[in-house]
């Protein structure tokens, strides 16, 4: 390319100059990003979507030369025929998650996994999509999960887990993927079918089911849905009480249930950290969009800015067990501080 032409592009996009002479890091294909609805977007949206998952995919291969990202830990020699319930329960199984006990905190636990985790205020196709999932490389050996900021915890958790439904069910998968599937892995995942048959109240009120709530940290609509496929709850009933969402309203903002549900505010949304831990462990520098933007060759800071904005600061590597069970990992090995 002529270098004027080089410079002209290079200015528009706001990219060095050096950024396109670079080799390509591992590939994002298009057709592997894993959301609903594929059909209905359009295409200029999967590439914004694409382009960002690999600056993205490029950043955690960049750190990875500084800091040893924790190992892939997903289940991913399932049979075709898994149900996405029993997925569910091996992805709990190989994390050494107790089925008995709910999950702390749901982007730590995959992060912990080995899956990378970044909120980024970018345009999804809808309203519908609050985030989506991808293998990078040509072997899909890089997972990676991508989701908006929002302000409710329980969208935010239940978003998370129903991506790594995605990664676990429909890894290779280059055409429409199968939502349902998806949304049974994150309900079981988050609460194991055995516990909710345990805990379920005698009497179904929107009122008896909140203790679930606090307790597995889920929305009361999944909790529903959840109970319903189950057989808990008989479909009129569960119909009755969705329409109960649509006629009460929280009584300081006046919005209805369906779009906030009672205890939306009492936790702060999950944040991921494991970026920040690597360029902690790895360079002993806070994560900057100038920092990821050199480490990257050049993607540009107004896009890294996206990606640091939603990290949760780390509070740094965990150094219990450093005298005894981990003493013998390298330094530059990343371990996350359980939630």
């Amino acid at each position: 390319m002529p270098r004027l032409k080089l410079r002209t592009l290079a200015t528009r996009l706001r990219f060095p100059a050096e950024f396109f002479s670079q080799p390509p890091g591992l590939p994002i294909h298009r057709g592997s990003l894993l959301f609903r609805s594929k059909k209905s977007i359009k295409v200029a949206q999967i590439d914004a979507l694409t382009a960002l998952a690999e600056m993205i995919v490029e950043l955690v291969a960049a750190l990875g030369e500084h800091a040893t990202q924790p190992p892939l830990r997903l289940p991913m020699a399932l049979r075709q025929d898994i149900s996405p319930e029993e997925a569910a329960r091996q992805t709990r199984q190989a994390l050494d998650l107790p089925a008995s006990e709910p999950l702390p905190h749901v982007i730590h636990t995959l992060e912990r996994a080995g899956v990378p985790v970044a909120v980024a205020d970018v345009d999804m196709p809808d309203s519908r999509h609050d985030a989506f999932s991808v293998w990078g490389g040509d072997f899909h050996e890089q997972p990676l999960i991508v989701a908006r900021p929002v302000n409710s915890w329980e969208r935010t958790r239940w978003s998370i887990a129903h991506e790594a439904g995605h990664l676990i069910l429909h890894r290779g998968t280059t055409g429409e993927v199968d939502e349902d599937a998806a949304n049974r892995f994150a309900n079981e995942f988050l609460l194991p079918a055995d516990m909710l048959r345990e805990e379920w109240p005698g009497a179904v009120t929107l009122t008896s089911l909140m203790p679930l709530k606090q307790r597995w940290k889920m929305s009361l609509a999944a909790i529903i849905t959840h109970g319903k496929h189950l057989g808990l709850i008989e479909e009129h009933r569960a119909t009755g009480l969705f329409k109960q969402f649509s006629a009460r309203r929280d009584p300081h903002t006046g919005v209805t249930w369906r779009i906030q549900e009672p205890g939306w505010a009492d936790l702060e949304p999950e944040r991921p950290r494991l970026l920040a831990v690597m360029a902690e462990r790895g360079l002993e520098q806070r994560p900057t969009p100038d920092l990821f933007t050199t480490l990257t060759g050049g993607w540009a800071p107004d896009l890294m800015e996206q990606v640091t904005s939603g990290l949760r600061e780390a509070p740094a590597v965990v150094q219990e067990h450093a005298k005894t069970a981990h003493s013998s990992l390298p330094s530059n090995v990343v371990t996350l501080r359980r939630a």
